[in-house]
This record gives C-alpha cells, sequence and structure tokens, in this order.
C-alpha cells in the first residue's frame, strides 16, 4: 500500500464521521496518522535491521495494519459506542493517538513520542526541525478566521481594510474567501459570503459544511460609525465552493458563542443584541430544516465569552464581559433537558481565554487580556464541575491562541505583553462598541473594527478598545503538557503574531496565519 492510498483512506474515513465535536473528530484522524507513521517508521527500521529486528518489524506491521484496516472500514477501532465510523468521544478523548486507531492500550513508551513527518509533506517542510515553524505561502487578503474542513483544506475568512471614518482608522470587512491547500502550499480564491460582516460565529457542521452565523457591520454615516448587529446566517459548501443563506437568528448577535452538538445541532448563546446589556438567551440551529428555535436562557448574560463542548454531551460556557466587568463564574448546558445550571467558578477571572478540551476530558483555560490572568492557566474537571490552577506560562501572554496537538501538548503561540494591562483583541467587537460616540460622548472603538495603533483617545481599563498603552508582540511559542501540568518554551514564529489563527491540520502540523501586525503572511508549526 502507498501513501497516495493511504491520503485517500484517511479523506474517506474522515468524511464518514458524523462528530459531534470537531476537536475529537481531528484527534481520531491524526490517531490514524500516527499509527501510519509509526507502521512507516518499523518497516524503515525493518530495511535497516533485518537480521535483528524482522520479528518486531512484523509485529509492529500487523498492528498497524488491523488498526489501518478498521480505519479504512469504519469499524470504530473497536472503540464503544456510536455507528460505524463514529468514535465515542470519551474513548477519543482519553485514549492516545495509538489507542484511539487501533483500541489498543499504549505499553511501549516509544509509541507516545511526539508524531514524526509524514512522507507525504511538501519538500519545503518535510526537512523542518520537531519544534520549529517554517514559511508558507501568503494570503491575498487579510484574514482573521480559519476553519479546517474535511478534505483537509482551511476555509479562510474575514478579510478586510482599514477605512477612516471621522478621526478614526476602522476595520470594514469584505465578502471575500479563500482556501489554503496544505499539499502545495497556496492559498487560492473561492465563493463570496453572502453577506460582508465580522465576528460571525464560524461551525463545521457533522456534513462537512460550516454554518457562519450573527456578526456585525460598520458603515459610515456622515463621518460617524454605525454598527448594525446581524442576525442573518449562511452557510459555506466545500462541494461547491459557494456560499448560501440559511435561516435566520431569532435575534441579532454579536460576540456570541456557537457550539457543535452531538445531535448536530448547533447551540448559539449569549452575546450583544439590540440592547445595551448583555444577552442570556440560546437557540439551536437545525442543519436538516436549515432554521433556528430557541432553548432554554442562560443564568446571566454573557459577551465575549468562551464555549466548548465537552466529552459527554454537555457544553461549558464561561466568562463574560461588560465595560470593565469580567467575570469568573461558569455554567453547563445541558442539550437533553434544554437548560442551563451553575457549575463551579474559574480561579481566576478570564476576558477571552483560550479553552481547550484535552483528550483525558478535562478543560484547560488559559491566559485572558487582563494583568491577572494573562500569565496564568487552570483546569476544568467535568466529573466534579471544578476549577484548578495548573502551571503558567514562562512569558506572560495575552491574545494568545491555543491549539491541541496529536500527542495531547497544547500550543501557544505569539500573543501580546503589556506593563499598563492593555491588552487588546482584534478578533473580537466591544461589549457596546460605538455606543459612546454616536451619542455624542467620548470615542470608543470597537476593537472588531479599530487599529489601535491609529486611535487617538485612549481609555483606561484592561482591553479596553481605543487604548494606545504600548505593549509586545511576541514571536515566541510555548507548549502545555497536561502530564505534567507544565509549560515550556518551544520554537519561536517567524514573524510576530498576536489575535492569529492557528489550525490543526491533517497531517498534524500547525497552520498559523495573520495577525494584527502582520497581514497577509502565513507559516507552519512542525510538532
Amino acid at each position: 500500500m502507498n501513501d497516495i492510498d493511504v491520503q485517500d483512506g484517511l479523506r474517506d474515513y474522515y468524511k464518514s464521521i458524523a462528530p459531534g465535536n470537531s476537536v475529537r473528530v481531528s484527534m481520531l484522524v491524526g490517531a490514524a496518522i500516527v499509527a501510519r507513521r509509526q507502521r512507516g517508521a518499523s518497516r524503515t527500521w525493518a530495511r535497516l535491521r533485518v537480521l535483528v529486528g524482522v520479528a518486531a518489524a512484523v509485529t509492529v506491521a500487523l498492528g498497524a495494519g488491523i488498526g489501518f484496516a478498521a480505519w479504512r472500514t469504519g469499524l470504530n477501532g473497536g472503540l464503544p459506542g456510536g455507528p460505524a465510523g463514529s468514535p465515542s468521544p470519551k474513548a477519543v478523548a482519553s485514549a492516545s493517538p495509538i489507542e484511539a486507531a487501533t483500541g489498543s492500550p499504549i505499553t511501549s513508551a516509544t509509541e507516545t513520542a511526539t508524531p514524526r513527518p509524514s512522507p507525504t509533506l511538501r519538500a519545503a517542510t518535510s526537512s523542518t526541525p520537531a519544534g520549529e515553524f517554517s514559511p508558507t505561502g501568503s494570503m491575498n487578503g487579510r484574514y482573521d478566521a480559519a476553519t479546517l474542513l474535511l478534505d483537509g483544506r482551511v476555509l479562510m475568512t474575514g478579510d478586510s481594510t482599514l477605512t477612516t471614518i471621522g478621526d478614526y482608522q476602522v476595520r470594514i470587512y469584505s465578502s471575500a474567501a479563500e482556501l489554503y491547500d496544505p499539499a502545495t502550499g497556496t492559498f487560492t480564491p473561492t465563493g463570496s459570503m453572502v453577506q460582508a460582516q465580522g465576528g460571525a460565529t464560524i461551525t463545521r457542521l457533522a456534513d462537512g459544511r460550516v454554518l457562519f452565523a450573527g456578526g456585525t457591520q460598520a458603515s459610515d454615516s456622515g463621518g460617524k460609525i454605525v454598527l448594525t448587529r446581524l442576525a442573518t446566517a449562511e452557510l459555506y459548501d466545500p462541494a461547491t465552493g459557494k456560499f448560501s443563506a440559511t435561516g435566520s437568528l431569532t435575534r441579532p448577535r454579536a460576540d456570541h458563542t456557537a457550539t457543535l452538538l452531538d445531535s448536530g445541532e448547533v447551540l448559539v448563546a449569549g452575546g450583544d443584541g439590540d440592547s445595551s446589556a448583555e444577552d442570556n438567551t440560546a437557540e439551536l440551529y437545525d442543519p436538516a430544516t436549515g432554521s433556528f428555535k430557541r432553548t432554554g436562557d442562560m443564568t446571566m448574560g454573557r459577551a465575549m465569552a468562551k464555549a466548548i463542548a465537552l466529552t459527554d454531551g454537555r457544553v461549558l460556557v464561561l466568562g463574560y464581559f461588560s465595560g470593565t466587568t469580567v467575570t469568573k463564574s461558569a455554567e453547563l448546558y445541558d442539550p437533553k433537558s434544554g437548560t442551563f445550571s451553575p457549575t463551579g467558578s474559574m480561579t481566576t477571572a478570564r476576558m477571552s481565554p483560550s479553552v481547550t478540551l484535552l483528550r483525558d476530558g478535562r478543560v484547560l483555560i488559559a491566559s485572558g487580556q487582563m494583568d491577572s490572568s494573562a500569565s496564568s492557566a487552570e483546569l476544568f474537571d467535568p466529573t466534579t464541575g471544578t476549577f484548578s490552577p495548573t502551571g503558567s506560562f514562562i512569558h506572560e501572554r495575552a491574545v494568545t491562541v491555543a491549539t491541541l496537538l496529536l500527542d495531547g501538548r497544547v500550543l501557544f503561540e505569539g500573543g501580546t505583553y503589556s506593563p499598563f494591562g492593555a491588552h487588546l483583541q482584534p478578533e473580537h467587537a466591544a461589549a457596546n462598541a460605538m455606543t459612546a460616540q454616536l451619542a455624542g460622548g467620548p470615542a470608543v472603538i470597537g476593537l472588531q473594527y479599530a487599529d489601535f495603533r491609529v486611535a487617538p483617545a485612549p481609555t483606561t481599563g484592561c482591553g479596553m478598545p481605543g487604548a494606545t498603552a504600548p505593549s509586545i508582540t511576541y514571536a515566541s511559542a510555548e507548549l502545555y503538557d497536561p502530564t505534567t501540568g507544565k509549560f515550556v518554551m518551544t520554537g519561536s514564529m517567524r514573524t510576530p503574531r498576536a489575535a492569529n489563527t492557528a489550525t490543526l491540520l491533517l497531517d498534524g502540523r500547525v497552520l498559523i496565519t495573520g495577525g494584527d501586525t502582520t497581514g497577509l503572511t502565513a507559516e507552519l508549526y512542525q510538532p
């Protein structure tokens, strides 16, 4: 069997999965890749050590072959739960890459090593040492969102340009989109969005389509900024490369959350709507009907919160931002009852932290945009409903992005540090953006649309839009190891970045794009 057969098998398997959570699917697909790599490595060892290692090579090859056959034919790798080709969320989250692919426990320490580079990687990156970054093609637009598609390509959206409105530089979004192909390392245009907007939630559905919901539009009204919150939604179909409208949200939303459930529905919660107060309502999108319907309300209004699906199907929602107020509170959504209920509180109040589902089912919450949170991290245990501190960053970094690697570690790259506490995140809109300016008061520029480097009116408070306090943007990166609870340094990016995107590719590399100071460039991280 050659590498083309393996890649075709991977693609067939990946398309056959109906996931309840994209992170779990990426883990399972990555697990198959790891099994394949180790199978190939065993064959190479056998060629070099024929007289000594024939028996061991045959044993490893057979074991990997069984795992590959199960993977290719949709037998679920011997793991319990779900239809053929549908992994058990708990099993996938707790299993190692080899265990997830073969259904067998790991007994050798060598099997848990960092995955080796795939032999099918491009020549330009195949020689990249582990833990290092290498350049790849550049984007054709300034995109601030990236979504992994089931065929391994990456959809880039959120292109924008800076436009002067009154005395301010405002980011206006376009409808352009493009695709990154890891096989060639190039970005190419694809269909245009139905509606140009920023800040929409982006969710890859079980059938491979991508849902965009809500968001905002900024426009010029006689030299004043007008911000419109949207209730519209649309779908991107990778098979056709086109966007099309779907049902509308039950109410306009910006700075809300969207989470794919095990049922295939999407939970949309909170945000800022028509009123100045944060929204506590939630609704469900049904891909089968293309419509939204209300579900239970959250225990409190939340904007700029974070949400993530747990391995038991519930959804953890945490955080809140209003003006200068940030909360430690969190709650859980139960899809079976359609209700939210309080759970334990975070150890530290955090605004827009990174949230990562680990393989053992715990959730890593790290960083944020406040002095008290930019260097710390904590873990949520779904079995007890409690948060507890874990290791701290080596370098305090806000506006950093987390990526779960195939070996279970978590990559954090770039980010900013400000001695004055003004950590800025251009990828999010502020809760009440533009309100003060439209009322004739002090200018408050939404981070989604303003370039803080040229906004002339500084404001006080952590993360407030318009702040001009100096900050440092990092090129360095760190790795969090769940087994030790510690952070360690890894290679540095070619370019300092903050508010960039980071996408785990099917071959285990991480695609890093954009950032608030880097524009069109992109690079790859080799674990």
